[in-house]
C-alpha cells in the first residue's frame, strides 16, 4: 500500500518539477538574452565597425516600429522602418569629375539644421586641400545646388543627381539632397554628426567619388557613420590627378 501511494504522488511531483524546470529555464534564457542585447547595444554605441552599424540600424528600426505600433498604421510603420536600411542613392558616370578640383555651391534648403550641416561638410572638405567648394548666392550659376526633400517611400537618407558631358566625362551640374524624413526624425537615430557625415557623403558624390565599402570611409554606402577619412582624401587626389 505504501508503494502504491508513493507511485500515486510520484506523477504529480514529477509534473511539478518539470513545470518548475521549464519556468526556471525560460527565465534564465530571457535573462541571458537581455544581457546579450544590452551588450550588443553597448557595443553598437561605442564602435564604428560595420557590425556595430548594422546593430544600431536594426535597433533604431525596431524602436520606431514598437513606438508607433499602437497608432494603428503598423503596415506603414514597418515599411518606413525597413526603408531606412538603405541610405543613399546617386547617379553618375564612373570616374566623372569636374574640369578642376573646385565647384561652387548654392544652399537652397531653409532647414537650419541642414544649412549648418551643409556648411560644416563644405568646410571639412575644404580643409582637406584635395577639393575646394565655394558658397554662392547665385542659384542659376551654381555648380552644385544643395537642398532637401522629404520622402518616406525613398530608400535613402540622401541623394546626388549628377549630369556630365558625354564627350569629356566632366561633371556639369549636381543636385544634392538630404531626406528630412529620416534625418530630422529622432526615431531614426540621426545625430547632428551623422547628418554632417551624410552631407559630406553626398558632397563626395558631387566631387565624383563612388561608394567605398572596402575600408573606413565617408563614402561607405551606409553614408553616415564615418566622417572624411585619409582614404577619401587620397581618392579625391587620385581622381583629379588623372
Amino acid at each position: 500500500m505504501k508503494a502504491f501511494f508513493k507511485f500515486i504522488f510520484f506523477i504529480p511531483n514529477l509534473l511539478v518539477r518539470l513545470v518548475w524546470e521549464l519556468i526556471w529555464g525560460t527565465f534564465k534564457f530571457f535573462c541571458l538574452l537581455a544581457i546579450i542585447v544590452l551588450l550588443l547595444l553597448f557595443y553598437a554605441q561605442n564602435s564604428n565597425s560595420a557590425l556595430a552599424q548594422n546593430i544600431s540600424t536594426i535597433s533604431n528600426n525596431l524602436s520606431t516600429y514598437f513606438n508607433s505600433a499602437g497608432n494603428g498604421d503598423v503596415a506603414s510603420d514597418i515599411s518606413s522602418a525597413v526603408s531606412s536600411l538603405a541610405t543613399d542613392e546617386y547617379s553618375s558616370s564612373s570616374q566623372a569629375r569636374w574640369s578642376t578640383n573646385t565647384a561652387s555651391v548654392y544652399i537652397e534648403t531653409t532647414d537650419q539644421t541642414l544649412v549648418s550641416a551643409y556648411k560644416e561638410a563644405i568646410e571639412n572638405w575644404n580643409s582637406t586641400g584635395a577639393f575646394t567648394f565655394t558658397l554662392t548666392d547665385n542659384e542659376a550659376g551654381a555648380d552644385i545646388v544643395a537642398t532637401d526633400y522629404s520622402d518616406s517611400s525613398s530608400q535613402a537618407a540622401g541623394l546626388a543627381n549628377t549630369t556630365t558631358d558625354v564627350l569629356t566625362n566632366h561633371i556639369n551640374h549636381v543636385d544634392v539632397m538630404l531626406n528630412t524624413y529620416y534625418l530630422t526624425d529622432n526615431n531614426f537615430g540621426y545625430s547632428y554628426d551623422r547628418i554632417v557625415n551624410t552631407a559630406e557623403h553626398e558632397l563626395g558624390h558631387a566631387i565624383g567619388l563612388d561608394h567605398d565599402d572596402s575600408e573606413d570611409s565617408v563614402m561607405q554606402s551606409s553614408g553616415s557613420y564615418y566622417s572624411i577619412q585619409d582614404s577619401d582624401i587620397q581618392a579625391v587626389k587620385n581622381l583629379y590627378a588623372a
